[in-house]
């Protein structure tokens, strides 16, 4: 699993370190504080290592290009040095993704259009990612694929990918029935099952089989992930990166999905969340905290600020540990305006 990611003047980031828990990491912050911008760093990464490991050149600079071009794919800048911290003068930034003994560390300056430098590279096996962006592809894929083929497209390669990830078919034998104690716990929940017939999603449950696209889309996001479970797409020693998993759930689900994120990780998914929702990020932070009685496994939690555009880090095992938490805050802050308006109505 990842252990740490160091970053040096990358996109609003001056110097900052993360060490990850082996089971699940939650970022917490502001719009504009980085969450998304630390999750697709790693992916992109992993994804260019995972391609040049594939690859029948084992050259520096066609490591080098991959990971421009990684980068490219899902930041989607006008050019890589966009990526670096806006300062004056030229600058640079770097990145330094370790697991374990194993690292992949690489740098590029503010006027790099496609160039990256590798500084490390001995990160020499594949890890298996997979990421989920907030907009919801399980009813759009099939269109999806053939636009991108014929087409120059905005969305960036966190959808392209994931689009692929859908396409890929059902396992079938012993690797499918390893694979059903992840999702009997959602099946049960949410009483659906996922077909895919013709290059076309549907979702079946008790009221008969339904077209995915005519479905809730905060139900369509669990059942694409209840299929990518099936395809062995999302498995064991995976690294899953879910951005707002909230986005579009009925609060009812939230719950759910929490209680389904523990259950990955308990299965040896290491996960990254990038969250604004109270119930989802509390609800997680009390498995933590009652780790004994909850049998969860390890978790880290992160709080982004900015101070003179600089993004702060901070860190804990829970989030009753962290000093800044802008959900909390907003709920505090709602709390005062109801009290502020009852005082006026009192008087």
């Amino acid at each position: 699993m990842i252990s740490s990611l160091q970053l040096s003047g990358f996109t609003g980031f001056g110097e900052a370190t993360f060490n990850f828990s082996p089971g699940i990491n939650v970022f917490i912050g502001k719009n504009g504080t980085g969450k998304t911008h630390i999750l697709k760093c790693i992916a992109a990464s992993l994804s260019a290592n995972n391609d040049f490991l594939k690859s029948d050149s084992q050259a520096k600079d066609r490591f080098e290009g991959l990971i421009a071009d990684k980068l490219k794919g899902f930041f989607k800048p006008e050019q890589l040095g966009r990526l670096v911290k806006r300062q004056q003068g030229r600058n640079s930034a770097s990145v330094r993704i370790i697991k374990n003994h194993m690292q992949l560390a690489y740098s590029f300056a503010s006027n790099s259009k496609t160039s990256v430098k590798l500084e490390t590279s001995t990160l020499n096996q594949e890890i298996k990612s997979l990421y989920i962006p907030p907009r919801e592809m399980f009813s759009s894929y099939e269109g999806f694929l053939s636009l991108i083929v014929n087409r120059e497209v905005s969305f960036d390669d966190t959808y392209v990918m994931l689009a692929k990830a859908l396409d890929m078919p059902i396992l079938r034998g012993p690797r499918l029935s390893e694979l059903r104690d992840l999702i009997e716990p959602l099946e049960s929940e949410l009483n659906i099952k996922v077909i895919k017939e013709n290059g076309r999603f549907y979702i079946e449950s008790n009221s008969g089989k339904m077209e995915a696209h005519l479905e809730a889309e905060g139900l369509r996001k669990l059942a694409s992930i209840m299929y990518l479970i099936l395809n062995g797409e999302l498995t064991r020693n995976s690294v899953l990166f879910w951005d707002e998993p909230e986005s579009n759930l009925n609060p009812a689900l939230i719950r759910t999905v929490a209680a389904f994120i523990k259950l990955l990780a308990q299965k040896g998914v290491q996960i990254f969340i990038g969250s604004h929702d109270y119930l989802l990020t509390h609800l997680l932070s009390l498995y933590a905290e009652y780790r004994n009685i909850t049998t969860s496994p390890d978790m880290k939690f992160f709080s982004l600020s900015k101070s003179d555009e600089t993004i702060q880090l901070e860190e804990g095992d829970t989030l009753v540990e962290l000093e800044n938490n802008s959900i909390l805050d907003e709920y505090a802050a709602y709390y005062d305006l109801q009290q502020q308006f009852q005082n006026i109505v009192g008087q």
